[in-house]
């Protein structure tokens, strides 16, 4: 809102502009005046809204946690005082009975998984024991999105180490299921993080992400991968009270009643150093040549020194690196490095360059041979 001092202060310098000039129109007054009242409204509109997004962000995330199994991680959100933690199905489906929760403090517990959705829902209950007094969501009314509405995603996209990443965006359809399709960006890690309102409410639960197709230089479909797409969705907030309501009840699955889903076609990795072992198989995809690949993609900064190194005794291994660009134009592909051999007789291959800007980067890792199949180990890591 304007404050009484600020409006005098405005009105006070049309009336010493008035007095300097001379002879000033009516009508050119009135549109200073006007001007004037459109930018003041417009800086107090902007205001308004860094401020109700500030209010949201910083509320609501003290109630979501990351989700870890030890193979992989997600995200969830606490839905009462005694530690019950709303989820993905498919962030804990084929987890341990007990994962870990990481606060937005770093600070860590144990929760026991107690629970899946039927009929197929993704959705699952987590519960931590012996904890009172927690910060949690509350849940917006069934139906009370609609299509044009401001929305928040509160997550740990790709990285453990991203945990309270807040984005906002617009409701940009509501599905005939209740589902609601949104702009705010999401990627792998927000599943199972909520989706809320501009009141700090839960409209819904991130589940999913539209997939952008990823070319080679013949412009073959070789992968989809989910950064940029701009097309989300989240299971109704009518999902997780229903589901909610069978947790009380004990009316929930043992284990998840989900479809048992295709692994993502792009891995997500850290700069971290941590080795990874994995291999090319005769049901991977392929280049246009017939060489089998697997890709990878990674979160880098500007004139980060990074250093990616494939090995393996089975195949003649063969690393490429590609920037990750998006323009108005669409997305584009930029070759950045590529290997075959670290060395003479040294049939491993390895990529030691300096990024040139923040942003999403892909590896790709194949054979330099056409058709071979075998294991090999990756690790990708900053430069000391």
């Amino acid at each position: 809102m304007m404050n009484s001092k600020f409006f005098k202060l405005v009105t006070l310098t049309l009336s010493t502009t008035l007095t300097f000039t001379g002879v000033v129109s009516v009508e050119q007054l009135l549109s200073d005046h006007t001007q004037h009242g459109q930018r003041s409204d417009r800086a107090l509109a902007q205001t308004s809204e860094e401020k109700e997004a500030n209010r949201v962000c910083e509320k609501a995330s003290k109630a979501v946690v990351t989700v870890k199994d030890g193979k992989g991680h997600g995200s969830g959100f606490l839905v009462s005082q005694d530690g019950l933690i709303i989820t993905n199905a498919h962030v804990v489906q084929g987890s341990p009975s007990v994962v870990t929760v990481v606060f937005k403090d770093g600070q860590q517990a144990p929760a026991d998984v107690i629970g899946f959705a039927h009929g197929g829902v993704d959705l699952a209950a987590l519960k931590i024991q012996n904890r009172k007094s927690l910060p949690h969501l509350n849940l917006a009314r069934p139906g009370s999105a609609k299509v044009g509405y401001r929305v928040f995603a509160i997550g740990s996209p790709l990285d453990p180490d991203n945990r309270d990443t807040c984005t906002q965006g617009y409701i940009s359809r509501i599905r005939e299921d209740g589902s609601v399709q949104h702009t705010a960006s999401t990627n792998p890690g927000n599943s199972g993080g909520p989706l809320l309102n501009a009141q700090g409410d839960v409209i819904g639960v991130n589940s999913w992400v539209a997939l952008a197709p990823v070319f080679d230089g013949a412009g073959n479909l070789v992968a989809r991968t989910p950064s940029g797409t701009g097309i989300n969705l989240a299971l109704a907030v009518s999902n997780v009270k229903s589901f909610i309501a069978d947790v009380q009840n004990r009316r929930v699955a043992s284990k998840s009643t989900l479809e048992r889903r295709q692994e993502p076609t792009v891995a997500t990795i850290s700069l971290n150093g941590q080795l990874i072992n994995d291999s090319l198989t005769a049901g991977d995809r392929t280049l246009a040549d017939g060489r089998f690949i697997n890709l990878y993609q990674f979160q880098g900064r500007a004139n980060q020194q990074v250093v990616i190194d494939m090995t393996s005794q089975k195949i003649n291994s063969f690393l490429s690196l590609y920037q990750v660009s998006e323009s108005a134009e669409g997305r584009e592909f930029i070759k950045i490095a590529e290997n075959d051999d670290r060395g003479a007789n040294d049939l491993n291959a390895q990529i030691a360059t300096t990024l040139p800007a923040d942003g999403f980067y892909l590896i790709v890792a194949s054979s330099n041979e056409r058709g071979e199949i075998g294991n090999y180990s990756l690790r990708a890591a900053v430069k000391p």
